[in-house]
């Protein structure tokens, strides 16, 4: 029941919003503000960012293993000789405010399926503050499942446990809210919601996530990221919440990231619903996305 508490308040909340922004839509034109962050992704949490029109992508996520601040940091190499933890993805631009993406993470040899949509955008008279996008991704792990223990059960604890294909499914949902506060600084929040069909024992299927992140520009296209997000429920002993810190530039048709962050998953389902590695403990690992840009010819050029 509290899953579709919630479901019915981020429901609530979106709609007025999308009514908002096609009624501002219908005014006069507004000067809208510069994106506040410049990809599509912070470090690893999404952002606002729709790409650009007719353009479609190729992005590269790589982590490497945990190192910290002592020998490990030498002897693997930092964390290259170490398993590493990859994702390829192709993006395709559909309009002004969608775009849609296909991917592939080594994580339980997952596929998954996103698409983005641009709610409402900030303008530079800040009449509008903010922009808003709504975000949703589709996974399906294609690993085979591990063997079944002995004595394992359903809920019911009378039903003998087995796999169903549904299982493989999990499902994360954003609403993310950012804004360019000047020209240097920007910031954002994205509340999120993600669903598996199979949950570890004694934890719940749904799990709810705040994240926060912010971006300083120190020159023409580099910037300083940094990222933080907090785990509301499923959190189990000893549960860390991720953390990342970065550096970003960029060039016409490419974004590069290079940061050290907590969390060693790429996909939010996977991040949010394990324990990331000890901050506290000087424990990261290193890690960096590349995107990078084509551009379609227009067919009516």
């Amino acid at each position: 029941m509290k899953k579709y508490l919630i479901l019915l308040l981020f429901l609530a909340c979106v709609l007025p919003l999308r009514t908002y922004a096609q009624k501002t839509d219908t005014l006069t034109t507004k000067e809208f503000s510069e994106n506040a962050f410049t990809g599509t992704q912070l470090i690893n949490s999404q952002t606002t960012t729709i790409m650009p029109s007719n353009s479609w992508a190729f992005e590269i996520q790589h982590r490497f293993g945990k190192i910290g601040i002592d020998s490990s940091l030498t002897q693997q190499f930092l964390g290259l000789d170490l398993p590493a933890v990859m994702r390829i993805a192709f993006a395709w631009n559909i309009t002004d405010r969608f775009y849609f993406k296909i991917g592939r993470t080594n994580v339980f040899k997952t596929y998954d399926i996103e698409g983005k949509y641009l709610l409402a955008k900030q303008t530079v008279d800040f009449k509008m503050p903010v922009s808003i996008s709504l975000f949703f991704n589709s996974s399906i792990r294609s690993e085979k499942f591990p063997a079944v223990p002995k004595n394992s059960f359903f809920e019911d604890d009378s039903t003998a446990f087995f796999y169903k294909p549904s299982h493989r499914f999990a499902y994360n949902t954003q609403f993310i809210i950012s804004s360019r506060i000047s020209e240097r600084f920007s910031m954002q929040v994205n509340p999120v919601f993600i669903y598996q069909n199979l949950a570890t024992p004694y934890t719940d299927n749904f799990t709810l996530a705040l994240s926060a992140g912010a971006r300083y520009k120190i020159g023409f296209s580099s910037a300083f990221v940094v990222e933080y997000a907090h785990v509301f429920n499923n959190r189990g002993n000893r549960f860390y919440d991720p953390v990342s810190i970065g550096f970003e530039f960029g060039t016409p048709g490419h974004t590069f990231q290079l940061f050290a962050s907590t969390a060693s998953k790429i996909l939010e389902t996977q991040i949010y619903t394990a324990s990331s590695v000890n901050a506290a403990n000087a424990e990261f690992m290193i890690g960096f996305n590349l995107q990078r840009s084509f551009w379609r010819k227009n067919k009516s050029n």
